[in-house]
Parts: structure tokens; C-alpha cells; sequence
């Protein structure tokens, strides 16, 4: 009973927080407004997250690990066809992104290192979690192409699915054209090099 309380009220800080960060920015939420939104005491609050990089942390990770379970099942809709594979991962991400301004924020954050602009979110660990989450989707997909194509050479999976991300990254942030081209057009840069048109 008291660890489902404590799940709840997590959970309810999370939403609340992840609300008053793509509203207003990280720098002008208030712990004390993330409690009152919650329903939550201030001292719950620290409790459970440390302090306010404790909450924006968890927060980032939240969304950072849905991500990476819809690109997983996006992936396994389509085990052993490259195209429609890498499409809906593609398409699925570029969806994601356009629905959650914090996921978009954390997705491009490392482009804005050195002018030192964090995206509208103005974000804390953001930063960090961008370059892992990077790593992991690139993980992710090489780890699906590899299974769905065995013969292939490991490093050229490694070289395409990481490509794959970061052009798809480099599409949020300055988009050409619109979600259902993006995402075919990136299919077919993986497909080619990975010599796999049918």
C-alpha cells in the first residue's frame, strides 16, 4: 500500500513538473509549485527527488525512457524488413518529438553546446541525457538491424544506425521536409548502405 502511494505521488510530481517545464522553463519552476500542483508537501517532494536537479533529472529520464520503449516496439512491429523497420522508428521519433517539446528539447540539446542556448525548455541535465539517449537509440536500432540481418557486417550496422539517429536529429532541429518524407527518405539512405533493397 505504501509503495503504490509512493509510485502515485511520483508519478503525479513527474507530470506536474514535466507541465511547468514545457509551459514556462526549467529555470522559472518553483519546487514549491511543483508540490502544490501534485497535491504533494514540499517535504514529500524533497524526499523523494533530492532536490530541484533530482526532480528535472528524473523528469528528463522519464521521458527519455519512453522514448526508447516506443522506438523498441516500433522496431519489433517489423522484424526482418528494413524499410518499414527504420521508417517507423524514424517516423515514430519525429512524431514523439512534435507532441513533446521536453523529449524535442533533450533530442537536440547537445546541437546547442556551444552557443550555450538550451532549446525553450531551458534545461538542466538535458545535456548529458542528450548524448546517452543518442547512444542508446543508435543501440537500439543497431541492435534490431543486426538480429533482423545477421550476415551483415557489425560495424557497418553500428556506422548506419547511428547515422540513422542523428539525421533524424538533424531534421527536428532544422526540418526540410515534411514527417512521412523524412522518414523515407532517411529509410533509404540506411537501406542503400546497408545494401539491402530488395
Amino acid at each position: 500500500m505504501r509503495e503504490r502511494f509512493r509510485e502515485h505521488m511520483r508519478a503525479a510530481v513527474l507530470e506536474a513538473a514535466h507541465d511547468l517545464i514545457v509551459d514556462r522553463g526549467w529555470d522559472r519552476v518553483r519546487m514549491g509549485e511543483v508540490a502544490d500542483r501534485a497535491g504533494v508537501s514540499r517535504a514529500a517532494l524533497y524526499k523523494e527527488f533530492g532536490d530541484k536537479a533530482g526532480l528535472g533529472e528524473a523528469v528528463v529520464l522519464r521521458e527519455a525512457s519512453r522514448f526508447l520503449e516506443g522506438i523498441q516496439k516500433a522496431l519489433e512491429a517489423h522484424v526482418g524488413d528494413a524499410k518499414r523497420g527504420i521508417a517507423a522508428a524514424v517516423d515514430y521519433t519525429l512524431n514523439e518529438a512534435g507532441r513533446s517539446p521536453l523529449l524535442k528539447a533533450v533530442l537536440i540539446s547537445n546541437r546547442d553546446l556551444d552557443t550555450g542556448s538550451q532549446a525553450s525548455t531551458g534545461m538542466l541535465p538535458l545535456l548529458t541525457t542528450s548524448v546517452r539517449l543518442l547512444d542508446l537509440a543508435s543501440d537500439t536500432l543497431a541492435g534490431w538491424v543486426a538480429e533482423s540481418y545477421p550476415s551483415l557486417p557489425p560495424d557497418d550496422v553500428i556506422d548506419a544506425a547511428d547515422t540513422m539517429v542523428r539525421l533524424t536529429v538533424s531534421h527536428l532541429a532544422l526540418p526540410k521536409w515534411d514527417r512521412t518524407s523524412t522518414a523515407r527518405k532517411i529509410c533509404e539512405v540506411a537501406v542503400r548502405f546497408l545494401s539491402l533493397e530488395s
